[in-house]
């Protein structure tokens, strides 16, 4: 039962807003390395705009671990345990037609990795929480911002639902976790 409702989830949100412009810009803005290219650009406006800048680089460098570590956790452990494959699996397609999904867009093509839990959803709700934990204002910003980010991934057909919010769960658990344990690092003495 869970399988049909998030395939029909799928069909949805893969489907419902499904627009040529979104169709041309989404798969731009789900690219990992122009949201790495945000990320980093973001942190060095950080560093440059902070008042103590050792807190800011330390931020950036506990922030860059957990976006490195929740990303090899996520593709090495988890996807591993759960070893789902993604709906734009090329063994689902015959003739260029998907087999279960025949109405849906497969944006950036075909992929024969696992696909439970979403890295995406992952690194970008980590980083969302972290970020949100140390300034509580700018989870208004951050976390509709990651939101749309894990979203793309749906539209884009390479995540089912389920991918998407279990791995933005795993995500916030790891992006509290860690910022709870270095909470030390942070303090002034």
């Amino acid at each position: 039962m869970i399988t049909s409702v998030d395939y029909k989830l799928f069909v949805f949100f893969n489907t419902f807003f499904s627009s040529p412009f979104f169709d041309l810009i989404i798969p731009i803005i789900t690219k990992e390395s122009n949201l790495l290219i945000l990320y980093f650009s973001a942190s060095a406006l950080h560093i440059a705009v902070s008042k103590d800048r050792i807190t800011a680089l330390k931020r950036v460098a506990i922030a860059t671990l957990l976006l490195v570590v929740s990303d090899a956790i996520g593709h090495r452990i988890l996807k591993v345990i759960f070893d789902r494959p993604r709906p734009c699996n090329p063994g689902y397609f015959i003739d260029g037609v998907h087999v279960l999904f025949p109405q849906c867009n497969f944006l950036i093509g075909r992929n024969s990795s696992l696909s439970f839990p979403s890295n995406h959803a992952i690194t970008n709700s980590a980083l969302a929480t972290i970020w949100s934990l140390w300034f509580p204002k700018s989870a208004f910003v951050l976390v509709p911002l990651a939101s749309f980010f894990i979203f793309t991934r749906v539209y884009c057909g390479v995540h089912y639902p389920l991918d998407l919010f279990f791995g933005a769960v795993f995500g916030a658990g790891f992006g509290w976790l860690t910022c709870f344990y270095t909470k030390p690092l942070l303090v002034k003495k």
